[in-house]
This record gives C-alpha cells, sequence and structure tokens, in this order.
C-alpha cells in the first residue's frame, strides 16, 4: 500500500516532537516555577472542590500514557516482528515522569501560583494537538479509526485543551476560594501574619524548611525558627524575592572565600580540579573494566597489561589514597580559614553593639549564631560540591547508560531514582514531627538534669533526692519513647528505598542481559553498567535528604545574617576625636532620654561636677540615677541635650577613649571564672603582681584572700558565685583602683558590705577621689555626707541639690529619706532638721521597716559581723 500524503512530513518531524514534548513542558514549568519564587508571584489558595476537575483530567493524561505504554509492551510480546516506535514510547515515557509530580503537586497542596501550570497545559495541548494531527493524516484511512495509539492521542488532546479552557477560568477568578482541605501542607510552614505564598508554599521561610505542624507541643521548640522565618518574610518582600534575598548573603564571600589569601585560593583551585577529574573518573573507570571485559569474552590470549594498569591509575586517582586525599586537606584548610573570619566578623559585630542590644537579647539564640557562622561555608560546600555536581552526573549517566544499552534504560533508572528521592521525601516528612518531638524530650531531659544540679540545695533542703531522681527517669523513658517512634518511621523510610533500589537494579540487570543475549550489545557493557550503577545511584541519596540539610544550613546562617543586619544605635561619629581629660569636669545640660519613647526617664537635668568633686545621686529606686550613670558612660546616646567633659561632647569623641577615661563599680558586679589574679588584672592588663595586691590591700580584700587555700590563684566560679557579696563587690573595687581612671562611679558600690568594712572602703575611696571626679549613687546615705553635691532624683528630674548641711535645713525630700534611715536617733545633724521634720518624727517611725541596704548595718549594731569597728553602731547613734 502506498503511503499516504504527509507521511515523509510525519516521520521527519513527529520524531523530533515526540522527543521535545516532555523536556518543553517540564523546562517552562520549572522556569516559570522558578521566576514566580524568585519575584514573589503571590500565590492564591484554590480549595479541593475547584480544582477536582483540573486533577482528574491530569490523572486522565497519565493514564493515556501508560495505556500506550502498556499497548507497545503487550504488542512487542504478542508479535516478535513488532518493534514499538522509540520515540513514541520515549514521549509517553517521559510525558509520566512530567504529570506524575505535578498532579501530585496538584493533590497535596492549597495555594498555587498558577501561571506554571497554565502555560504546562498550553505546550502540553500543542504538541499532543499537532502530532495528534500529523499521526492521523499519515495513516491510512481504514487504520485511523482503529489504531489505539491515535485513538489515545485525541482523547489526551481533548483533555488537555479542557485543562487550559478550567486553568483559564481560575486565571480570571479576582478572588481565591480559601481552602479548607488538609491533604496539602506548605512547605514553608504555616504562617499566622498571612505573608505572601508561592507555588505551595508560604513565603515565611527559608526554602524548604521542616515543615509545620499542627501539634502545638511540637511547635513549641520552633518558636525561634519561627520568629528567624517571619523576619526573613520580611526581608523576601522588601527586596524584591528570593534574587535579592540570596544575593545578601554574598557579603560573607569574602570572608568564606578571600581573594587576598593564596593559600584559599590555592585550595579552591585544587577542589575546583578535583570535582572536575572526578566527573570524568565516574565514566572512565567503569568503562575501563568493560573495555578489559569484552576483550577476554573475545578470546584474548595476551595479558591487557596496559588496560590493567589504566584502570587501576583511574581509581587510584579517584580514591582518598590518590587526588582525594588533596581535595580533602583543602577542603580542611578553606573550612578552618572561613570558620576563623566569619566567626571573629560575628563576636566583633556582636561585642560592638550597643547595650539597648545586650539588654532586649535571647542569649541563647545570640550565641548560636556566632557559635554556627561555619554553617554558611557548609552551604556554600552543600550546594557547589555536593548537588551541582550530583545534577551534573545525572545528565552524565542519562547520557552514558543510553549508549551503552538505549533510551529505555535510561528511563528505568529515572523511573526508579523518581521513586526513591519521592519516598525519601515522604518518609523524612513523616518523621519531622517525630524528630521534632524526639528533641523536645531530649530537651526536657536536659533542662531537668540542669535544673537539678544547679538547686542541689533546694533538693536537699527538702529532701526530693528520690522524687528528682523519679522526676528524671520519666523523662528518659519518654525521651526513649520518642526516638523509637521517631527511629521506626526514618527506617522505615531506609527499608522502602532499598527495597526500590533493589527491585530496580534487578530490572535494570535483566533489560541488560537481554541485550546481550539477542547479540545487540556485549557483555562487557553489563560489567560497565554494574561498576556504574554506585555512582548513579549515590546521588540519589544525597538529593532525597539534602534538603533538609540545606534548610537547616540557611536557617543558621539566617541567624548570622540577622545579627550582622542589626546595627549599634551608639557608634562612633566620623573623625570622632580621643577624648582628653585634663581637669575632668563632667557637664549635663538640658538632658532628656528614653529607653522607650512612650515612656520619658530623664527629664532636663542639668549639672556640673567640677574637677575633682564627688557627686552623690539618691532617690527612690526606679528614679534614673543608674541611667545618668549609663548615659555618662554612653551606652546610650541622649535624647536632647548634651553630656561633655572638660568640654568635649561625648558624642564627638571616641567610645574607646571615652570609656578608658572611666571606671566604673556596679552594684552587682560580674567576674569571669578565673582566678582573683585574673579578674583583678582585667582592668590593668599589664599590671603586675604587686600592683594587683595593693589595689586589693586598698579595696581591704587582701586579707580576706590570703585566707583562701589557693590565694589569688583561687577561681572565683560563674560570675563570682563562690565569693559573698561583700568579697564581690571589693574585688570590683580593687578592679576599678587598679585602672585608676579620670572619672568614677560608683553604683551601690558599698550595698553588700559590712560597717566595718565600710569604713575601710571608705578610706579607700577618698584616696581614690582625690583629684578625680566621682559620681556616687547610694540608697545607704551615710555613705555620702561628704560629698561635694548631693542631687535627689525623683523620676527622671533632679528636684533638690547641695551639700548634706544645706539638704538637711531645706527640710525636702532628702530629710526625708535621712529621717526615715535614722529614725530613732538623736544626732547633732537631726537637730538642725526643723520643726516641721520633728513633728512627723513619730509617724515616720511606725512605717518604717528595715530595707535591704541597711541590713548589714542592722546586723552590725547587734554585734553579729566580724571586725566591727563600732562605725555601724555610731552612725546608729
Amino acid at each position: 500500500m502506498a503511503r499516504p500524503p504527509g507521511s515523509a512530513i510525519q516521520y521527519s518531524i513527529t520524531p523530533l516532537l515526540d522527543y521535545m514534548q516532555a523536556p518543553v513542558v517540564c523546562f517552562y514549568y520549572l522556569g516559570a516555577a522558578a521566576f514566580g519564587l524568585c519575584v514573589l508571584h503571590k500565590a492564591k489558595p484554590i480549595s479541593l472542590k475547584r480544582r477536582r476537575l483540573t486533577i482528574f483530567l491530569t490523572l486522565a493524561l497519565i493514564f493515556g500514557y501508560i495505556t500506550e505504554v502498556l499497548y507497545y509492551f503487550s504488542r512487542s510480546l504478542a508479535d516478535a516482528q513488532y518493534t514499538p516506535p522509540q520515540h513514541a514510547a520515549i514521549r509517553c515515557l517521559g510525558s509520566i515522569l512530567v504529570w506524575t509530580p505535578l498532579s501530585s503537586s496538584l493533590i497535596r497542596t492549597n495555594d498555587f501560583v498558577w501561571h506554571p501550570f497554565f502555560g504546562a497545559f498550553v505546550w502540553q495541548f500543542f504538541f499532543e494537538a499537532v502530532i495528534c494531527l500529523l499521526r492521523g493524516y499519515s495513516l491510512p484511512l481504514d487504520d485511523r479509526w482503529s489504531n489505539i495509539p491515535l485513538g489515545l492521542s485525541v482523547a489526551r488532546s481533548f483533555a488537555s485543551l479542557l485543562l487550559i479552557i478550567d486553568s483559564f477560568a481560575i486565571l480570571l477568578q479576582k478572588k481565591g476560594e480559601k481552602g479548607t482541605d488538609e491533604e496539602g501542607q506548605s512547605l514553608l510552614g504555616g504562617q499566622a501574619s498571612g505573608s505572601a505564598t508561592q507555588n505551595g508554599t508560604a513565603a515565611n521561610g527559608y526554602g524548604a524548611i521542616e515543615q509545620a505542624t499542627t501539634d502545638d507541643d511540637e511547635e513549641a521548640p520552633q518558636i525561634p525558627d519561627k520568629e528567624l522565618k517571619e523576619q526573613q518574610a520580611k526581608r523576601l518582600q522588601e527586596q524584591g524575592g528570593w534574587y535579592g534575598y540570596l544575593k545578601s548573603f554574598t557579603i560573607f564571600l569574602p570572608y568564606l572565600f578571600p581573594k587576598d589569601d593564596w593559600r584559599v585560593v590555592t585550595c579552591l583551585f585544587l577542589r575546583v580540579v578535583y570535582l572536575l577529574q572526578g566527573r570524568a573518573l565516574n565514566l572512565l573507570e567503569p568503562r575501563q573494566l568493560g573495555i578489559i571485559t569484552n576483550k577476554l569474552h573475545l578470546g584474548m590470549s595476551v595479558m591487557p597489561w596496559k588496560d590493567i594498569g589504566l584502570w587501576t591509575l583511574y581509581r587510584w586517582i579517584n580514591s582518598y589514597g590518590g587526588f582525594g586525599i588533596v581535595d580533602s586537606f583543602a577542603d580542611t584548610v578553606i573550612t578552618n580559614v572561613a570558620f576563623e573570619r566569619i566567626t571573629i566578623l560575628a563576636y566583633r559585630h556582636l561585642m560592638d553593639l550597643s547595650m539597648d542590644f545586650h539588654t532586649s537579647k535571647d542569649s541563647g539564640e545570640v550565641l548560636k549564631a556566632v557559635e554556627q557562622a561555619s554553617s554558611l561555608n557548609s552551604l556554600i560546600e552543600l550546594v557547589f560540591f555536593e548537588v551541582f555536581p550530583i545534577l551534573v552526573d545525572l545528565f552524565i549517566a542519562m547520557y552514558y547508560v543510553t549508549t551503552l544499552f538505549d533510551a529505555y534504560m535510561a528511563f528505568l533508572i529515572l523511573f526508579m531514582g523518581l521513586g526513591y528521592v519521592w519516598l525519601g521525601f515522604v518518609f523524612t516528612t513523616l518523621s519531622q514531627p517525630k524528630r521534632r518531638t524526639y528533641v523536645e524530650k531530649q530537651r526536657t531531659e536536659t533542662t531537668t538534669v540542669n535544673e537539678t544540679v544547679h538547686n542541689w540545695q533546694t533538693v536537699a533542703y527538702f529532701n526530693r533526692n528520690g522524687y528528682e531522681r523519679e522526676r528524671y527517669r520519666t523523662n528518659i523513658r519518654s525521651t526513649i519513647m520518642a526516638h523509637y517512634q521517631y527511629y521506626f518511621r526514618t527506617m522505615g523510610g531506609h527499608a522502602a528505598q532499598d527495597l526500590l533500589m533493589t527491585v530496580g537494579f534487578t530490572a535494570c540487570c535483566a533489560f541488560a542481559i537481554s541485550k546481550i543475549i539477542t547479540g545487540e550489545k556485549p557483555v562487557g557493557n553489563l560489567i560497565t553498567f554494574i561498576m556504574y550503577w554506585s555512582t548513579m545511584m549515590s546521588p540519589l541519596y544525597v538529593m532525597s535528604y539534602s534538603y533538609r540539610h540545606l534548610s537547616s544550613s540557611l536557617i543558621d546562617a539566617e541567624r548570622l545574617l540577622q545579627l550582622l543586619n542589626t546595627k549599634p544605635s551608639v557608634v562612633d561619629k566620623e573623625n570622632a576625636q580621643e577624648l582628653v581629660v585634663t581637669e575632668g569636669k563632667v557637664e549635663f545640660s538640658g538632658i532628656d532620654f528614653a529607653y522607650d519613647e512612650r515612656k520619658q526617664i530623664i527629664k532636663n537635668a542639668s549639672f556640673a561636677a567640677e574637677g575633682g568633686q564627688t557627686v552623690a545621686f539618691v532617690g527612690e529606686t526606679g528614679g534614673g540615677k543608674s541611667t545618668m550613670l549609663k548615659l555618662l558612660f554612653r551606652f546610650y546616646d541622649v535624647t536632647n541635650g548634651t553630656i561633655a567633659i572638660d568640654g568635649q561632647d561625648l558624642r564627638s569623641v571616641t567610645l574607646s577613649s571615652l570609656r578608658d577615661a572611666l571606671g566604673l563599680v556596679p552594684q552587682d558586679p560580674a567576674l569571669f571564672n578565673q582566678t582573683i589574679r585574673q579578674n583583678v588584672r582585667y582592668a590593668k592588663l599589664d599590671a603586675t603582681d604587686a600592683e594587683i595586691e595593693d589595689a586589693c590591700r586598698a579595696a581591704a580584700i587582701h586579707d580576706d584572700i590570703m585566707t583562701f587555700p589557693d590565694g589569688y590563684t583561687s577561681k572565683v566560679g560563674e560570675r563570682g558565685v563562690r565569693l559573698s557579696g561583700g568579697q564581690l563587690q571589693r574585688i570590683a573595687i580593687a578592679r576599678v583602683l587598679l585602672k585608676d581612671p579620670k572619672i568614677v562611679m560608683l553604683d551601690e558600690a558599698t550595698s553588700a558590705i559590712d560597717s566595718g568594712i565600710e569604713a575601710q572602703i571608705q578610706e579607700a575611696f577618698r584616696k581614690l577621689s582625690k583629684g578625680r571626679t566621682t559620681f556616687v549613687i547610694a540608697h545607704r546615705l551615710s555613705t555620702i555626707v561628704d560629698a561635694d553635691q548631693i542631687l535627689v532624683v525623683d523620676k527622671g528630674e533632679i528636684i533638690e541639690r547641695g551639700t548634706h548641711g544645706e539638704l538637711l535645713e531645706r527640710g525636702g525630700k532628702y530629710c526625708e529619706l535621712w529621717t526615715k534611715q535614722t529614725a530613732g536617733t538623736h544626732s547633732s545633724e537631726q537637730s538642725k532638721v526643723g520643726s516641721k521634720a520633728a513633728s512627723t518624727k513619730d509617724e515616720l517611725l511606725v512605717d518604717i521597716t528595715p530595707s535591704d541596704d541597711e541590713s548589714d548595718a542592722t546586723a552590725t549594731a547587734s554585734g553579729s559581723n566580724k571586725g566591727d569597728d563600732g562605725g555601724g553602731v555610731e552612725r546608729r547613734k
């Protein structure tokens, strides 16, 4: 029978279209989806009811392609002379690979950027309709109505047209219906704030972050990550999508791969060379073994030493004993250099941040950001040296396997690989909630141990050893049960993947053997394929689980990026000068300040401290006294007004020179967990042992230190917990004495010191204050009676100022505070108070309860303190 008209066109164009259809549809969808992700196209929810027709039609497409493949397969089995058209079979197999994940996405997801789907439907209809017309036009009339592939193609063309119409209606839909079905979860997790989502994934997180769960217990430990995701979603919007967001990470490249470090450049070059040669040797090694096998199969009688030598050389170069050890060393050098640079960058930035950050930070998150700075290097390693080579290897593998046998073998591997990755994704998703629970149980178990160890005395006081032991055992058992649940889900996934791998390998070998039996391929190709199998399959494991590694690396990098994006609120001005202290005169001029603009802390504060004067701040707690010292230290910048030292505005000098000129004894001193000598030397790093001991003598702590078994080498514990409150404050005083600053600030520096020691400290302070400007905050007013100027601060305002005697004569707020602290005494100073103060004396006595600050003085009056020189008793008289 003569060929019908147009058969030449069919035989030339149709195979090309068959080969092109699946790749064009696939790459269009991936490209459109990636573009939508980068520019943050807003996704809209589409309910399951609304997309049922779309799901049904895509499943019909898959069923049509499967039916056509089965038709070719069954006919080839029934008729040995029949050879299925390879281009048509490949078109069906490729389309099954494309439409299976797309259908799965339509079923499992609720929110969509619909343009990629619409375009894929259009391309599907174009190819299906054109191929259908060409195939039908080339067939004889009597065969057109009975040709099964043609009939299936017509049905698929009609289904594709319906998909275009249905998806076009969805595009025209102004407001998406809110999906109520729960069969799909956003890959990025839910977002309470309702930010944009795209491609079925909410734009509130780090790409493939572990999926959110609805279990409150499981979600609880993820709160810090949720906050990071919300911050990242905001930055995604500000930077116009993922392109701008990922571009922000490029600021780390100079630290990861510094161009000025020849070691890193050399190591990076070696890694790239190893990467390239690895791609080549992955092919050459099994190929060489196949060549040897073919020569032996052909009856070669001479030993193929050359081929064996090449095969050995390829194996050695590609092994750890060859170039592999060089690559490993290069990777170690790059990692260590990057870790040092990134970690120091994060630490320096953290320490340069202002007090407003350090008073509101989450210490755990900040420390984690600094410690996990190396995750950036891990992220680069994963993307460039693991994921990218995997993709290259897969493309090479598909081409090489096709040349070894034919395209059907490549599709066998593709289908198995897709199933392997899909199983890994599904079981990983299923195991994530159990993993969260397991981690939370571990955290609870660790918390229990820490609480009981740190509170051992409380446990002993109440004799609760048995109770705590049972509580800890219960937590351990809960952790073990959670681990079993996580373990079985994870191992179930591994078992399913291994089963699929075994079946797929058997099918591929059976296919290869059939080709060898028929004489189409030599036996060496089978050996090459078996050797090459592990090279093809090892990337599949990395692909199926790499998104978890990628997401965790990205969230760790995000922590660091958020930290580095936090700017200090107090910085040196451009061209700031060094502070030069001559007289030590300090002036506060019209100072206003607020931590929060909704509540003013300091209101129009103005005063001047001449060089060498002692200025005391008194007043009720929360009035703003400590804030004055923080402003002088420039932990914060004033809202209005100026603070000047010897006429130099603090904002015009460097922070380093300012803080070198100041010394502070805080109310709550904190020491490093080092020796006493190291803690005191921290104030002056080049101080001699003699200078340290002299400072401790002046602070009346030397004798106490010498009674310790290890003396000055005694460890003080974390934050100085092994010392008493009085010892802590005296060591803090010794540090300031050693620093010998121009301006001294004492924030309740004697609150934890008994009266006997206080006399010695006051004498040390008099020596320290001589010729220096001193600021004192005191609730114990007896410690500041000799101050040159006393400022009474109430609710951020200076309401009184003057000397001790002047303020008592005035009979105001200071007199009231003094009277409360000295109630019941008849000192000569009280007789100057006046009739008003005397008339309120009995009323004050009724309401007075000794404050914590006065407890030491009370104890001294009762004779309970050692070394009491009577100073405390005399002050109470």
